[in-house]
């Protein structure tokens, strides 16, 4: 029998509503017992062209909660915006007892049990920071042309920075493409079929083309992420990506492998939904020991969906 269920909508990685990338987050889906087809249909229904979190109870007292994100196409490991979002959505839900003026809450992911810090105010949440795996690199080569095809840009594009292509993951595989300048970020035009075709190839399921010249005064790198094999043609803002994106920087030493590096990437700006990641990468003897991404995310809608 179909019931209703509690949902929230959040703009995340930004301070501004309508602004970043949108997530929404569902509660009490284990209270239901939501199969996994009915979580991937609420995922379409609500938020086709990102992601949707689920919160369930955790048994075991290995972690404080259980989440797991859906996107219309089916369940993916983790989904840094989703998750920054899920905690901003639990504000006032009794889920957690907050504490000022941090917190460390434990969350079990498909991606395994990450840490997650709480910033508190009052009973409000106004940072959220996750921890994330350490990076893993996937060793398979990927033509520069192939990527200037489905990038819709020339070999000279990609090649100029000298820089090379790499896969890593603290999250997902991420192909991740050097370029110069706004400038070719702006004329980028996607060939999703077969961008997609190449990620499935090597598997990997999305794709970072960023550039070092960023929008605002002070950031450090701005990123355009792309996952059509995952449904979302071009996501505004991606947490784990952006992780992803801090290691790539450490590991071509283009910012200082300090042992505690602060890194903000701009995202989403050529979409009119532009935000910051913060991502927090701590190091030793140039080997990267911790990763973290963490943002702000505002509440635009709280109601009830009707289960499938």
């Amino acid at each position: 029998m179909a019931q209703w269920i509690k949902a929230k909508k959040l703009s995340v990685f930004t301070s501004s509503p309508y602004q970043g990338n949108q997530a929404w987050v569902v509660m009490g889906a284990g209270d239901l017992t939501l199969t996994d087809e009915q979580m991937r249909q609420l995922a379409l229904d609500l938020n086709p062209l990102s992601d949707t979190a689920f919160v369930l109870p955790e048994s075991t007292s290995e972690a404080d909660i259980n989440l797991r994100f859906f996107t219309g196409s089916g369940e993916v490991n983790f989904s840094g915006h989703a998750a920054v979002a899920t905690y901003f959505a639990l504000s006032g839900e009794k889920i957690l007892k907050l504490k000022e003026p941090t917190m460390i809450v434990r969350q079990r992911t498909k991606a395994g049990v990450q840490q997650v810090e709480l910033r508190i105010k009052g009973d409000k949440i106004t940072r959220t920071t996750v921890l994330l795996s350490k990076p893993n690199y996937l060793d398979s080569e990927v033509s520069h042309l192939t990527v200037a095809k489905f990038l819709g840009l020339t070999g000279e594009d990609i090649m100029a920075t000298g820089l090379p292509l790499d896969i890593i993951s603290v999250g997902f595989f991420d192909l991740i493409v050097p370029l110069k300048s706004l400038d070719v970020m702006r004329r980028i035009s996607p060939n999703y079929a077969l961008m997609d075709s190449c990620c499935t190839r090597h598997g990997i399921q999305g794709v970072i083309v960023f550039c070092m010249e960023t929008f605002e005064k002070g950031d450090t790198a701005f990123m355009r992420h792309f996952a059509p094999s995952l449904g979302v043609n071009e996501d505004p803002i991606s947490g784990a990506s952006a992780g992803s994106l801090g290691c790539y920087l450490i590991r071509q030493k283009l910012i200082s492998p300090n042992v505690f590096s602060r890194i903000m990437i701009e995202q989403g700006y050529m979409l009119n939904r532009q935000g910051r990641v913060y991502v927090h990468v701590e190091c030793t003897r140039d080997q990267i020991l911790r990763v973290k991404v963490g943002g702000n995310a505002v509440l635009t809608f709280t109601g009830y969906i009707l289960t499938p």
